[in-house]
């Protein structure tokens, strides 16, 4: 650091420099972008629409798209900070093979493979072909998920082959299938902007879908009622807190619908869709 820097007299000026971008007016000249390329953020699955600036093939910025009818031109931190991560100093952008002193040192991709393959020929000739698992992100591209499956089965030869959205959606997949008839949630985000009574159940919206409590909050006359053991920033902004003991919930859900159909209103005495309902949620009743 300069002795101009350590007194203050250094503003750095060449590199805060600004432009005038059309859409935005003022920005600073490290963003102005030469193309903008429509996207999807990939960080929490809302799906938000999202342009990344790019000059000299690099992501220099980001805004949202604003007639996408998830964000509405709005983005999260998160979705406003995503074009950094591509180029972040610790990503590592080649092969690197830990050493005998515990270093990593950079090795081709055909070594890297090499070794790979062979380290994982050796632990299935010493202990069966079954040794070896895999356990994949669920940020995969539907293509890129089959052929992992490929390669996990065909080429590697085991059968163990888990990932997120297997611990992360296949009950809730198997709940919808079983409730809706559906793989896939009835609702629409829309809805959160309408709704009367919005009940949200370990969800901490307004920390991790920002846009989603963004969405909800468009909505003057909701009553939101949050369930959640913790007192999260979704949970002090709710009309109702419900700070359940942890691993309770499905008793409160149980408890819910039996309070819903038993006893039976009249108007409800020929909905046969209860009679499977009914037994799994009468040893919950609140009584």
């Amino acid at each position: 650091m300069s002795v101009k820097r350590l007194l203050g007299l250094d503003t750095r000026a060449d590199r805060y420099t600004y432009e005038v971008d059309p859409a935005v007016g003022y920005v600073s000249s490290q963003k102005v972008a030469d193309q903008w390329v429509a996207t999807t953020c990939g960080y929490c699955s809302v799906g938000c629409g999202i342009s990344i600036g790019v000059r000299n093939g690099r992501a220099v910025s980001v805004r949202g798209i604003p007639d996408h009818p998830v964000n509405r031109g709005l983005l999260c931190p998160k979705g406003l900070s995503e074009h950094h991560t591509i180029h972040a100093t610790g990503r590592a952008r080649y092969p690197l093979l830990r050493q005998s002193n515990g270093s990593m040192a950079r090795v081709s991709w055909d070594d890297a493979l090499a070794t790979m393959a062979t380290r994982c020929r050796d632990i299935q000739d010493r202990y069966g072909r079954e040794s070896i698992g895999v356990i994949s992100t669920g940020q995969l591209v539907t293509e890129e998920f089959y052929a992992l499956g490929k390669l996990v089965q065909l080429g590697i030869g085991t059968r163990h082959y888990d990932g997120n959205t297997t611990l992360c959606m296949s009950t809730a997949v198997a709940g919808y299938k079983r409730s809706f008839g559906s793989d896939g949630p009835p609702g629409a985000y829309a809805d959160l902007e309408v709704a009367d009574v919005i009940l949200l159940i370990g969800a901490n919206i307004a920390e991790n879908h920002p846009i989603l409590c963004w969405r909800l909050q468009q909505n003057p006359n909701r009553t939101v009622i949050v369930v959640d053991p913790r007192v999260t920033k979704t949970a002090m902004m709710a009309d109702v807190h419900l700070p359940i003991r942890p691993r309770s919930d499905l008793a409160l859900i149980n408890g819910l619908i039996h309070v819903a159909i038993e006893p039976p209103p009249a108007s409800r005495r020929c909905a046969t869709p209860f009679a499977t309902t009914r037994p799994s949620a009468s040893p919950s009743s609140p009584a």
